[in-house]
């Protein structure tokens, strides 16, 4: 079945904004539509419009290049040391993954872009990784309120289970990227694993974990701490649950949380508490909350 003119329009109109010869395109605005198979009377009707269609492609482009920038500010500091922002950039428009018409898609899909391509992780092993960081602050920051299950207590006991914040966030690296700055965007390859959370006053934060720490808070969202400690051979609770952590013990590295690349806000296993046996609530984010990383509750 042949395409339908409305449908070529379209197609025209995405290559006259995303392709990268702009010097073509200001030549000959009726080069999209020609190379789409629209009419001669479409073909003039680029032409005569150049002008509006150049000023058109630039605020498009513009608008799928800011967050890009905001979100992922070492990333880019990165690619313009080597002059490789703007082909980054000009690979991801030309992939056409951008599915979705609002702006706070446009970052998830970049990173999915990365993830999906593999593009520049030759070079930089620690590219999707450093990319991943950025946005899963800016994730959390915008994750919506929620309010805490009610009957909670301050100190964690065996038998508890935990349960994070739904805007919190266990992740595991290779690299220590969450120590990178715009002034040196390279990070320390070493096994990293951090929690991304909402402080008392509503700032995202990450924070490095030990081995052990990061491992326990994945394994005792569906068992109890003590039925985790067990299994993960760690003979006392208290040094592993102080944070930062200060244990030292090492455990299978199947006991960690793997990257994912969320395509929107991520949530976390439990993000509901009615669905949660009594558990810990960790890091919570509301400002009204105390300042104590633990309230947990108990049967």
């Amino acid at each position: 079945m042949p395409e339908s003119r409305t449908l070529r329009l379209q197609q025209a109109m995405a290559s006259f904004v995303l392709d990268a010869d702009e010097a073509a395109l200001e030549e000959d605005p009726g080069r999209a539509a020609r190379r789409h198979g629209l009419s001669g009377d479409d073909q003039r009707a680029f032409r005569e419009q150049g002008e509006a269609l150049r000023t058109y492609r630039e605020l498009v482009r513009m608008s799928l290049v800011e967050p890009l920038e905001e979100m992922f500010p070492v990333l880019r500091a990165l690619l313009e040391s080597t002059e490789l922002w703007d082909g980054c950039v000009q690979a991801f428009l030309d992939a056409r993954t951008v599915r979705s018409g609002h702006y706070r898609d446009i970052a998830p899909a970049f990173l999915g872009w990365l993830a999906a391509s593999g593009w520049g992780q030759e070079r930089w092993p620690f590219l999707l990784e450093l990319a991943h960081a950025e946005l899963l602050e800016v994730l959390v920051a915008r994750y919506p309120d929620a309010d805490p299950p009610t009957g909670l207590h301050a100190t964690p006991k065996p038998n508890d289970v935990i349960v994070l914040d739904p805007a919190t966030q266990l992740v595991s690296y290779g690299h220590a990227v969450h120590r990178t700055t715009a002034a040196k965007p390279i990070p320390e390859a070493t096994p990293t694993h951090l929690i991304a959370f909402r402080d008392a006053e509503g700032e995202a934060r990450l924070m490095e974990l030990t081995s052990a720490t990061a491992a326990l808070l994945v394994q005792a969202r569906t068992r109890s701490l003590a039925e985790a400690a067990a299994a993960l051979g760690i003979p006392e609770l208290e040094p592993v649950l102080a944070l930062p952590g200060t244990s030292t013990a090492m455990v299978p590295s199947r006991a960690f949380s793997p990257l994912r690349i969320p395509n929107q806000i991520p949530r976390p296993p439990c993000a509901s508490a009615s669905s949660c046996r009594p558990c810990c609530w960790w890091l919570h984010s509301w400002p009204r909350a105390e300042s104590s990383a633990w309230t947990t509750t108990t049967p």
